[in-house]
């Protein structure tokens, strides 16, 4: 066995930090920078172990040939790993040490491990990085040794700049909703009593099912539920974007490398990136049955496998779930497009939202709200005929509190056009657009010179509306009754869809 040089080693160095610079900017920069170390070192195997509750939680494996399973991280030295994260100290073994007698019934001829130490501060290293020999190639020198600590000091430079961007985005998403309004805010009107009452009842990690039409705020009532609880990070899911299998499920609980096709590098799932706090799970009858099985795993157990997952042992997340659907969820399970399992273990307690339009009373209190969260310093207010206008019981306001906000965003900027001064809402600010169902055709402006028969005109329109049953019942059949499908399949919006089948009294069970 032959000993490297100071200076191939310092050459070495350079190397490896100019591959580790050149993939930090990639989510697999890890698992680079071991394949890296242990081609450069010649080494069979190489690790990083980081410290987590008392025990020691191995990131990644690496050997010559790839990833390493479960049972073959395991046969790294326990006790070298452990000696630093006891110490702070590096370590070096050979055969012929003492205290090998371990090392030697693994087949270890030589391991080396270096602290991975906090950055900016002071404390007990936060991880290890750990390379072994198990075919006499060459000696450790001390020059490897401390090629080791240095590589241990980038790693831990990276994975504080990760963390740092993981919160940077946290924020981000944060501040998006900075004008959201508050659970206090989201319960305070006295129609959201029975909902105020059942929230007010949750435990911290009890999961919890919103149900309710599309725009009536299921996922600001998630979100602020979550805000006001300890768990951290708050992380949502729409499962609405994507019909690939392969794309939602790895959204989702992530993947390997040549997982599938174009699978170049490995991805951090959502519900990896949730681990320790809440996923919210927007669009629930979305989810394909395949990663309901697997979503049913993380309900039970708390485990998850990525696609391509090779390990005999699943990954682990503690997370807490809220759902939201729009769609009816029994109706689903019953005719076996949703697991029933995982309905009753998602919907640990459930509450419903109701519509804008059984809730008139609170409308002009929501309005004002959107008000004061656009401009709080403006002390705006609604004239009487805008109030009278927005409780109208014509209106029936199919895109809820969201076209609420919406409409009310829309008369500010004009009272705002018209006079920058301007501190109140008229009903000139108003256009009928805002408040109509857009598959209501909107009134004629000018007369009809010879005006048809009533009668005549009732049965045209029965004609009209069953035509458009048969059509939505089609459409619904062709698309398994998922309402975001034929939305998107008839090009209209999904709050109109859902406005339509009710208008039309058609119920989506027994469509399909």
């Amino acid at each position: 066995m032959t000993q490297p040089s100071d200076g191939a080693a310092w050459t070495m160095l350079r190397r490896l930090l100019h591959e580790l610079r050149a993939a930090s900017h990639r989510d697999d920069w890890l698992e680079q920078a071991l394949d890296s170390l242990v081609a450069f070192l010649e080494a069979d195997r190489g690790l990083v172990s980081m410290r987590e509750a008392g025990g020691d939680f191995v990131v990644y494996a690496r050997s010559a040939e790839g990833a390493l399973s479960r049972d073959e991280w395991q046969e790294a030295s326990q006790s070298v790993i452990q000696r630093v994260h006891a110490t702070g100290e590096s370590v070096r073994w050979e055969v012929g040490d003492e205290g090998g007698t371990s090392l030697a019934s693994l087949g270890i001829i030589a391991a080396a491990g270096a602290p991975i130490r906090p950055v900016g501060r002071e404390g007990p290293p936060t991880g290890v990085i750990y390379i072994d020999y198990r075919r006499p190639r060459r000696l450790l020198s001390s020059a490897d040794l401390e090629l080791l600590e240095a590589v241990g000091d980038m790693v831990a430079v990276l994975l504080e700049r990760s963390r740092e961007v993981a919160r940077a985005q946290q924020a981000a998403e944060d501040g998006r909703l900075v004008d959201a309004p508050t659970l206090e805010e989201l319960l305070a009107p006295e129609s959201m009593r029975p909902v105020r009452e059942e929230i007010a009842s949750l435990g911290e990690d009890t999961p919890l099912l919103v149900t309710g039409e599309s725009g009536t705020g299921k996922t600001l009532l998630c979100r602020a539920i979550a805000s006001a609880g300890r768990r951290r990070p708050i992380v949502r899911a729409l499962l609405g974007s994507s019909d690939d299998l392969n794309t939602l499920t790895s959204e989702l609980f992530g993947h390997e490398r040549g997982a599938f096709s174009g699978a170049t590098r490995r991805r951090v799932g959502l519900v990896e990136q949730a681990d320790g706090g809440v996923l919210i799970l927007d669009e629930l009858l979305s989810l394909p049955r395949h990663a309901q099985q697997l979503l049913l795993d993380v309900t039970q157990f708390g485990t998850y496998r990525p696609l391509g997952w090779t390990g005999r042992e699943p990954r682990r997340a503690d997370v807490r779930l809220m759902a939201a659907t729009n769609g009816d969820l029994d109706a689903a399970a019953s005719e076996g497009r949703f697991r029933e399992d995982l309905m009753y273990r998602l919907a640990g307690a459930r509450v419903h939202l109701p519509a804008l339009r059984n809730r008139r009373e609170d409308i002009v209190p929501l309005a004002q709200g959107v008000l004061a969260r656009l401009d709080p310093g403006r002390p705006w207010r609604l004239d009487v005929g805008l109030r009278r206008r927005l409780m109208d019981e014509e209106l029936r306001w199919p895109g809820n509190v969201r076209q609420l906000a919406m409409t009310i965003r829309r008369a500010r900027d004009r009272a705002l056009a018209a006079d920058p001064g301007s501190e109140e809402l008229a009903l000139k600010h108003l256009r009928d657009r805002d408040v109509r169902d857009p598959m209501v055709p909107a009134p004629r402006s000018e007369p009809i010179e010879e005006p048809e028969d009533y009668a005549a005109l009732e049965r045209a329109r029965e004609q009209l509306d069953e035509r458009e049953r048969q059509l939505l019942r089609e459409e619904l059949d062709r698309q398994e009754g998922v309402v975001a499908r034929v939305a998107r399949a008839l090009k209209i919006p999904r709050t109109t869809l859902v406005s339509r089948l009710e208008r039309l009294g058609i119920d989506r069970r027994r469509s399909r």
